[in-house]
């Protein structure tokens, strides 16, 4: 759910005599002594193919975006502007969409772990192709808090459905490694959510990143 080098350089070691805790809806204070622990990895629902080489690189370039944002300085901060090409300097809109495409992927495992009524068939399907999905856009930010710390994983997807259809119309996730909180953001053509002001898509061709703040909020909607 949080890649390991993401939980790596927040925790450091992890070890049955030095665990972490696990928080979800369900359980409280769950030790975690492995790094590899079952808890940490959402539900099988990708072929070992797409899990692995299919999206290697997607995982290759969410661990290098995550690795320059967290090195940055000065660190990130409200309204500062992080630019794509300094951390990828070559190739820029390929690894942004790798980035892009790493979060197509979590956001399509979080739908069938939670059983979002979402077009996982559109995100599977992106993945393949190698392009942008049409609908998913991302929002970097400073992280929410957890007690006076960065929260590390996740907040609970919000969804809004059509009332006719059933189908989810505009969908907004945060997703925390600690160093920076990424909102994705599904939105159907014609949605106007305030949310999706300063939101980033590949298609927009552009390298200047907005931060904003989650700190006190959940959700932008």
């Amino acid at each position: 759910m949080t890649k390991r080098s993401d939980i790596r350089a927040e925790f450091g070691s992890v070890s049955q005599t030095e665990p972490l805790y696990f928080h979800d809806n369900k359980h409280k204070n769950r030790p975690v002594g492995s790094f590899k622990a079952d808890v940490l990895k959402f539900p099988k629902s990708l072929c070992a193919c797409c899990n692995n080489t299919r999206t290697q690189p997607h995982d290759f370039a969410w661990e290098k975006f995550s690795a320059r944002i967290r090195e940055r300085q000065p660190k990130i901060s409200p309204s500062s502007i992080v630019r794509a090409n300094r951390i990828f300097p070559y190739d820029t809109a390929r690894k942004m969409l790798n980035v892009h495409l790493y979060f197509v992927k979590i956001l399509g495992c979080h739908a069938v772990e939670k059983q979002i009524s979402l077009n996982v068939e559109s995100l599977a399907t992106a993945i393949k192709q190698g392009k942008a999905h049409p609908n998913v856009y991302l929002k970097f930010g400073i992280p929410p808090m957890f007690g006076s710390q960065p929260l590390v994983g996740a907040q609970n997807a919000d969804a809004w459905l059509d009332r006719l259809s059933g189908k989810v119309q505009f969908l907004s996730w945060i997703h925390s490694p600690g160093n920076v909180a990424v909102n994705v953001m599904y939105a159907v053509e014609g949605e106007k959510r305030d949310g999706l002001i300063g939101a980033w898509h590949p298609r927009m061709g552009t390298n200047k990143l907005l931060i904003d703040d989650f700190r006190d909020r959940k959700k932008d909607s």
